[in-house]
């Protein structure tokens, strides 16, 4: 499965890759270029996006962690807020629940399950 990106954030991302320079920059820039582009009121609720709070598990630890991809001047790792220039949002962003993927982290290769997505 392809990454699925509303209009909306495919152009938000773009415009901030290209005014930073960083090796996950580069990846979530390949990653976008990968995606099925959709109008904003035609991506699925269930899909990963910005402002998504995301329950996913890796599959190994079968731990289920909760966070919310955010904007770069909204991360708050205290509040799970989490950067979509971290690797697991790069990881997660246009992917739907239910979704199990495998994906090369920093820490090696993972085996991801996205649990919920909620988008308010």
């Amino acid at each position: 499965m392809k990454p699925i990106i509303s209009e909306s954030v495919y152009h938000t991302l773009r415009h901030l890759i290209s005014t930073l320079k960083s090796p996950q920059v580069k990846q979530l820039g390949e990653e976008l270029s990968k995606a099925e582009v959709v109008k904003d009121d035609a991506l699925q609720r269930d899909v990963v996006s910005i402002n998504s709070i995301v329950e996913f598990e890796d599959v190994a630890l079968k731990k289920p962690i909760r966070l919310q991809i955010v904007l770069p001047e909204e991360e708050d790792l205290a509040k799970r807020k989490v950067s979509v220039f971290a690797p697991i949002s790069i990881a997660l962003i246009g992917f739907k629940q239910s979704y199990s993927f495998q994906w090369d982290m920093p820490a090696g290769t993972k085996v991801l399950k996205i649990i919920e997505v909620r988008n308010e």
